[in-house]
């Protein structure tokens, strides 16, 4: 008997329906991350501005502009100069402390900024390879784009401080920024060194120790062998004694029977 063509028909259609629902579920299970992928990959570049050297630099700012009052700059097409910078009212330690202050800050930011280049490459072929988020990628290229408005807020201020200034404090800044970091890189040289020479005052304190063990157990060797040899010596002086002994008994023997 044929089977007929509707039948069929709604076989086909319930076989199709079922394979698509396999192949959306498994899609579906593939796009989520396991416990695994979640714990080790983040789904966010993580990085900070210095908040505590910004928050020090504005706090100084604050306080010294109302010490000496900041005037508006004149209107646009005013015709009238713009008005001298308002730091250069300070006494010139004041001014020097706002300058130090915003040098720190950038300083950190360049930190920051040197954390995010060098990321920022193996990231990128990372993200090529799908191994990492589009929201982890986004938010790198995020944080980059906060640093560059970071350094260029405190090439704005720089001017403020001393006119000018802003072409030379970026320059300024990455020289101190590698000078701080080759005093850590000493330092940690200096430690290193340090361990070392403790290590190797301790492997020499060691060293003395299991000499001084080693000769007290050879003089206590020599002491025993010295004894032993000592035992060897009266044994062999007693057997000798015997043996003499038994000798002049048995002359006494022969003596006493040719009598």
């Amino acid at each position: 008997m044929a089977i007929p063509p509707v039948v069929v028909a709604g076989v086909f259609l319930v076989a199709a329906l079922i394979a698509a629902v396999t192949m959306i579920y498994i899609a579906y299970r593939g796009s989520k991350n396991t416990d695994f992928y979640s714990e080790v990959v983040s789904e966010r570049y993580d990085l900070e501005l210095p908040e505590a050297e910004i928050d020090a630099f504005y706090d100084l700012k604050d306080r010294l502009q109302a010490q000496v009052g900041v005037e508006d700059a004149p209107a646009e097409g005013s015709g009238d100069a713009p008005p001298m910078p308002w730091a250069h009212k300070l006494p010139p330690e004041e001014r020097q402390s706002l300058a130090e202050a915003l040098m720190r800050r950038l300083v950190k930011t360049i930190d920051r900024l040197d954390r995010v280049q060098s990321d920022k490459p193996g990231n990128y072929k990372l993200w090529q390879k799908k191994l990492v988020s589009e929201h982890f990628w986004a938010s790198l290229v995020d944080a980059e784009k906060l640093i560059g408005e970071e350094v260029d807020s405190c090439m704005a201020e720089a001017d403020e401080i001393q006119l000018g200034w802003r072409e030379h404090i970026f320059p300024q800044a990455v020289q101190q920024w590698r000078r701080g970091k080759q005093i850590q890189v000493e330092k940690k040289d200096a430690k290193k060194a340090v361990i070392a020479v403790k290590k190797e005052k301790e492997k020499a304190i060691r060293r003395v120790v299991v000499e001084a063990k080693q000769a007290e157990e050879d003089i206590i060797r020599q002491e025993k062998n010295a004894e032993k040899m000592m035992e060897k010596l009266l044994r062999e002086e007693e057997n000798a004694s015997k043996k003499a002994k038994d000798k002049s008994k048995v002359k006494e023997k022969a003596k006493a029977k040719k009598k």
